[in-house]
């Protein structure tokens, strides 16, 4: 199925997706509480980390956070906000939301959709794209979450 059967007079095919960049956040021990709606709220703190794309490097500033939301099958509904400061200096503001399900192992296995925001100059492009992500907190490992964002050039 696709668009030309509910009267669109193309489809525009599946996306394309290249590997933008890898990134590591280093977390901290989470705040974790029931809140009186009846859910449970969890905030990891991001306390620094790494981030390696295509012709550039990053170092994760510490002050962000993963806001999550832990779902009745034992999901987190989540979304990260953390600036990263590219080695000429240039900060990009990274918002990553998604979902992080719990794997037999005891790992955490994720997809996310992510923005960037980036000051006009020669990281631009990195703010103009459409991204997707993949996600890992594996087990035994309470300090890092991995993260894989896929760009789908429009």
């Amino acid at each position: 199925m696709d668009i030309t059967q509910l009267g669109a007079k193309r489809s525009l095919g599946q996306p394309l997706l290249r590997r933008a960049c890898a990134i590591r956040a280093d977390i901290g021990p989470p705040t974790e509480f029931p809140t009186t709606q009846g859910t449970t709220r969890a905030m990891f703190p991001i306390t620094g980390g790494q981030a390696l794309g295509h012709g550039w490097t990053a170092q994760i500033l510490p002050g962000g956070a993963d806001f999550a939301l832990l779902l009745p099958d034992g999901a987190y509904a989540i979304e990260a906000r953390y600036c990263l400061e590219m080695t000429d200096g240039t900060p990009v503001m990274v918002t990553n939301a998604g979902k992080m399900v719990p794997q037999a192992d005891g790992s955490y296995f994720g997809r996310t959709r992510a923005t960037l925001e980036v000051p006009d100059g020669p990281h631009r492009a990195l703010g103009d794209a459409v991204y997707f992500g993949t996600a890992l907190a594996e087990a035994g490992d309470v300090d890092h979450v991995y993260i894989e964002l896929w760009e789908a050039p429009v």
